[in-house]
């Protein structure tokens, strides 16, 4: 049975509030129900649907009136039966010019859910306007190479983009020797396979020279742009200022590198990555630093570094979460799978093993901008960022594979992500000026967590002050929050509950949608120009379009509690568990967009 969900902003009503009339409730859905591109045009609710709602006038009008008792000061409860009218009427009808208004559409998770690639993390315009631009400067950094050389007038219509940031002719290219090393890795990883390897190539004559020219020093520089650039946004775990090429890990740069290619603007880049997928995947989780444990240095007598072995397993963790990433999106099927059923458990496995209450800045003292405080405010912050998107993609393959969560919200004990200032400052004084902003927030001074968060939104609805305060969160620390409310519709939808157990989660939504319209977006004054791109907010500008799918989930479960005749989720279209496509969870994004916003596939 198809469920009509008709969803709006969520705003208690007074009890004095007079009860509006069906023709109150009809104005208001067709003003509020659809969202208009164009102010002109104005799309009214279908005859059949008005017809109805008058022959049910006074059956509306009375689940209206029983649906505004509240427990606790939470949200209303929603009606026995999912109504348009009094849904129209729980779910506030005013309409404004922000992102949650305009996120009703689900238009990017429709795109998302439909399609594969890396490039898929941003909707089509953003990343083609922004691959436009990197195409700019890659002709200018050619036109400058030809000049250099002396080696035309006339520039051809196309360009080679193996020309592409070659090196001054003045200085020393030491990547030169890090292509070498790159090389010889997948080389060793290729010839050294075991019977259960996942490599399909074999080391050959013409493997090796494809290997030396994809890996080749100018691309790697081309590559690390395209990374930075265009996917970097979308997970800031690694942190850009102190990264350097030459001594990074091999696996961590292989995977950065072929990212980069599977978004450069030339296609041909793509195409010559997917080559490498399944050898650096191999590589990346056959890393011995997996196996390390932080023991002293017999040899030597000396104490084992820590904060050194903490770097190698961040960046060894960074690499898995990467290559995870790129084969669950350019992968093949069988890789796609492979990540979802094995790799994914043994990225939280690793998550675990360093222990999730480590990542913090718990002993971060803020007195003076040194070098090694520098240090180790960047350790700290890659953990707790590697960590936070570790809950991400599992919450991930909860929302669109529809695979029971290995991680529950609870465990989220790593301190919130601080400020995008503090990670992209580029040198530690002014990391430290900015950290000493947010030391009077109340995730510094009260060392809340993402599990502390998110506690707090669900108990009870905040007020004004709260709001102001929690609005200072960041994006992507909002938008993991609306990940662990993914993760909780998930435990319910899949259970027999009761209306009440939906309380908290409806009370964190309220919460959630107040605080996201309060705050001030991180990259309102980044420009969109080459240099300054990576510092823009990527993925999770999407996080309303999550919030408005949790609700959809939560009124889908109210209709099943509601109606002993209708299907539990399970058996209505999400009955499939850990599967490899997002053909469920597409369907029923298409399907309510179809339904309440009229929208043809």
């Amino acid at each position: 049975m198809a469920v009509h969900i008709l969803l709006h902003e969520f705003q208690p009503r007074r009890a004095s509030t007079p009860t509006p009339s069906v023709t109150d409730l009809l104005k208001r859905h067709e003003r509020t129900c659809r969202v208009r591109e164009e102010q002109e045009e104005v799309v009214e609710a279908p005859a059949d649907f008005q017809s109805n709602q008058r022959d049910r006038q006074s059956e509306s009008e009375r689940a209206v009136v029983s649906s505004c008792s509240t427990r606790n000061g939470d949200l209303p409860d929603l009606p026995s039966s999912v109504d348009f009218a009094a849904l129209d009427f729980l779910f506030s009808p005013a309409l404004v010019s922000d992102s949650i208004t305009m996120a009703e559409r689900l238009e990017y998770l429709a795109y998302f859910t439909s399609a594969n690639g890396m490039a898929t993390f941003l909707d089509r315009e953003t990343l083609k306007q922004r691959q436009e631009l990197l195409k700019g400067v890659d002709r200018h950094s050619y036109e400058r190479i030809c000049k250099e050389a002396h080696r035309a007038d006339l520039l051809p219509e196309t360009i080679d983009p193996s020309l592409i940031h070659l090196p001054s002719s003045i200085d020393e290219d030491m990547l030169i020797y890090k292509a070498h090393e790159i090389t010889q890795c997948i080389h060793r990883t290729i010839t050294t396979k075991s019977d259960k390897t996942i490599i399909k190539l074999d080391w050959t004559l013409a493997v090796q020279q494809s290997c030396s020219a994809f890996f080749s020093a100018s691309n790697i520089r081309r590559f690390l742009e395209y990374f930075w650039s265009l996917w970097y946004p979308n997970c800031p775990i690694v942190h850009r200022p102190s990264f350097d090429p030459e001594t990074a890990r091999t696996a961590l740069l292989c995977v950065m590198l072929i990212i980069g290619a599977c978004l450069s603007p030339h296609e041909e880049d793509a195409e010559a990555a997917k080559m490498w997928l399944d050898s650096v995947e191999e590589m990346v989780f056959g890393d011995e630093v997996f196996m390390e444990k932080e023991t002293s240095d017999t040899s030597s007598g000396q104490l084992y570094d820590k904060a050194e072995w903490m770097k190698k397993r961040v960046e060894c963790i960074q690499a898995a979460y990467l290559v995870c990433s790129l084969q669950k999106r350019e992968g093949s099927v069988e890789a796609q799978g492979r990540v979802r059923r094995y790799r994914h458990a043994t990225l939280v496995m690793l998550a675990r093993d360093i222990g999730l209450e480590s990542a913090t800045h718990r002993n971060l003292r803020l007195e003076s901008p040194s070098k090694s405080w520098w240090s180790q405010f960047v350790i700290e912050e890659e953990l707790i960022r590697t960590r936070t998107f570790i809950f991400l993609i599992d919450a991930a393959m909860a929302i669109f594979h529809h695979a029971p969560p290995r991680m529950v919200v609870s465990e989220l004990k790593m301190d919130m992500a601080c400020p995008e200032a503090c990670f992209q400052a580029d040198t530690a004084t002014e990391c430290f000026h900015a950290l000493r902003e947010w030391e009077g927030s109340i995730f510094w001074s009260e060392r809340l967590s993402v599990a502390g968060v998110v506690r707090r939104i669900c108990q009870r609805q905040l007020d004004g002050h709260s709001v102001l305060e929690f609005s200072k969160m960041g994006t992507l620390n909002l938008f993991t929050t609306v990940q662990a409310l993914h993760s909780f519709t998930f435990h319910l939808q899949n259970s027999l509950v009761f209306e009440s157990s939906l309380a908290p989660v409806q009370t964190g939504l309220e919460n959630w949608r107040r605080i996201w319209n309060a705050r001030q977006p991180e990259d309102k004054d980044i420009p969109d120009e080459p240099q300054s791109i990576w510092k823009k907010i990527g993925f999770v500008r999407y996080a309303p379009e999550f919030w408005h799918l949790a609700r959809i989930i939560v009124a889908r479960i109210i209709a099943s509690a509601s109606d002993d005749q209708c299907p539990l989720p399970t058996e209505r279209g999400l009955s499939r568990f850990d599967h490899t496509d997002m053909r469920d969870i597409n369907g029923l994004i298409t399907e309510y967009r179809q339904m309440n916003l009229g929208v043809t596939p």
